[in-house]
């Protein structure tokens, strides 16, 4: 009876939104309560999704039993709700992932290192004055993920891409992904600074969130003539974490 009863509700076809909202706000407050770690914070943003997707595969299911008019019901109200949570989840996060960086990193021979910039809302990005060739670093999304842009003059016809290194192990991080990730065309025949910006996102899969530590960050340059070598241009140090 229990057993029919609870199948009646999942498959009817306005227990949708109920549900969705339901296990949406249900993991939304747990993120207030449970510590920021990566399965946490990864298990309430899936579960609800996949809960919009179990009803949405239900709504299929219906069209395939000729209900017609309550499977297209089913799939509007799944998607919809699926989309408002999501939206809900982005817009008020309860808590960043991102733990305060006070300063704990082992820093061999003293070098200056810098915090990656942190986008303004979802993708604007902060207003920055640079002076010469440089690489700036972006926290994206989760600690991690991040971004990059490239400011460069004179440089002939080719591809950049990034190498991290750990500052206190000088070990390369995520050699071939983050090569493989960063990669970018540039060409600037003028003296004048231009920015290359990526829009692929690249991850450092060493450390754990809230694990600062330091890198040292290359730009090489592979040039389109194969007879020229590949060469490095800039070197910066971050702060960075894993993910």
């Amino acid at each position: 009876m229990i057993k029919s009863f609870i199948l009646k509700i999942i498959n009817g076809k306005w227990s949708a939104p109920f549900f969705i909202t339901a296990i949406s706000i249900f993991f939304w407050l747990l993120m207030w309560i449970l510590p920021v770690t990566k399965t946490v914070w990864n298990l309430c943003f899936i579960i609800p999704l996949c809960t919009g997707l179990v009803y949405t595969l239900l709504g299929i299911s219906k069209l395939f039993k000729k209900r017609f008019k309550e499977g297209f019901v089913q799939i509007i109200l799944s998607v919809v709700f699926t989309f408002i949570a999501c939206v809900f989840f982005f817009i008020l996060t309860p808590k960043s992932p991102y733990k305060e960086y006070k300063g704990n990193i082992v820093n061999p021979n003293n070098v200056k290192v810098e915090m990656p910039l942190d986008f303004i809302g979802m993708d604007e990005k902060p207003l920055v004055e640079v002076k010469g060739q440089d690489v700036l670093l972006y926290n994206y999304q989760q600690p991690g993920q991040y971004k990059y842009d490239v400011f460069l003059n004179k440089i002939e016809k080719g591809k950049i891409y990034l190498k991290l290194f750990d500052l206190t192990t000088n070990r390369l991080l995520s050699a071939k992904k983050i090569k493989r990730e960063t990669q970018l065309e540039v060409e600037n025949t003028s003296d004048e600074l231009e920015e290359f910006e990526s829009d692929n996102i690249f991850v450092v899969e060493e450390g754990e969130w809230g694990n600062y530590y330091g890198s040292r960050v290359e730009v090489w340059f592979r040039p389109d003539d194969s007879a020229k070598p590949e060469r490095k241009l800039l070197v910066k140090n971050y702060v960075i974490q894993g993910n």
